[in-house]
């Protein structure tokens, strides 16, 4: 078993970057084409109108956020080749490509990042006609890249035989969805770093909406996930994260830190039409990424384990 400390970062950072992107791209690609986008967000653009249709808010959230994925990523990457023992062979993945998700995942992974390395440019600069087209090009295929990074990192798990613990169908839509929870933390938290923090409020107000759903979501996949593992396996393997030793970080730091509290705090400010203050909402932003983390140290630890 060579799944380390290395590896948990790879696939909290990993995912976590590529579910900001989701976000931030999704919002852009919108922006950029619909005719009756939010005014609080947008101006509201005629077709595509590139950085024209976006509002001085959305244009400093994004530059964070897209700072942050960008940064994420990179060190992630670092943790991944750091992992493997020798990354000066990672472009032997290049040279020799094969069928498994471990190639499939370095080609996707490699792609993703020319994409987000394109919209932090985009965002940062003051860029031409031309050039933004390309950005919106690369946010539309990076958007798909994203999906396939956030899947990978479980499918990776997944396919090892020897850990039933991961032998699951869920895992990798549980990962999915916890990458996207993880991405709307970063960019709750880019909204705080926003020096209009009262032009942001449509932003924390959508993206509180959005999570809610996809914290739900994770919850269901979970339960799920640990109801079909301890199916197919006499030993049970997934109490080992709910009373077993990893089962205070299980509980305290996924369900606790990553579901429940986030999701009380998002639905009390939806149900009481307001938001809440930059401090709570960056208090919240963490918990959500607390929770990230959380879910795969437990799962890699507590796979290792029981496999050994």
């Amino acid at each position: 078993m060579a799944f380390g400390e290395l590896i948990v970062w790879y696939l909290f950072l990993g995912g976590t970057a590529a579910g900001s992107f989701a976000v931030l791209s999704a919002v852009d690609l919108y922006t950029a084409f619909s005719p009756t986008a939010n005014p609080r967000i947008s101006r509201t653009p005629c077709g595509y109108a590139g950085n024209r249709s976006h509002s001085t808010t959305q244009r400093r959230i994004a530059r964070t956020g897209y700072a942050i994925a960008f940064a994420l990523l990179v060190v992630g990457m670092l943790c991944l080749l750091a992992d493997l023992g020798r990354p000066e062979a990672f472009y032997l993945l290049f040279l020799y490509p094969t069928s498994s998700f471990v190639s499939i995942g370095t080609f996707a992974l490699t792609l993703f990042a020319v994409c987000l390395a394109v919209a932090l440019a985009e965002s940062v600069l003051t860029l031409g006609p031309v050039w933004e087209k390309v950005s919106l090009a690369a946010k539309a295929l990076g958007a798909v890249l994203a999906v396939v990074v956030m899947v990978y990192t479980g499918l990776l798990l997944q396919n090892v035989v020897a850990v039933s613990l991961w032998r699951s169908a869920w895992l990798p839509v549980l990962f999915l969805l916890s990458a996207l929870s993880c991405g709307c933390g970063v960019v709750l938290l880019s909204t705080c770093l926003c020096e209009n923090y009262t032009g942001a409020l449509a932003w924390i107000r959508g993206l509180s909406l959005v999570d809610a759903c996809v914290i739900v979501l994770e919850a269901v996949a979970a339960a799920a996930c640990a109801v079909t593992v301890n199916a197919a396996s006499a030993a049970r393997p997934f109490d080992a994260l709910l009373v077993g030793d990893q089962s205070a970080v299980f509980w305290l730091g996924f369900a606790g830190c990553g579901i429940l509290a986030p999701l009380v705090l998002e639905t009390s400010a939806l149900v009481a039409r307001r938001s809440h203050r930059s401090g709570v909402v960056a208090a919240m932003a963490v918990l959500i990424l607390i929770g990230g983390l959380s879910l795969r140290f437990v799962l890699v630890n507590a796979g290792v384990q029981t496999a050994v």
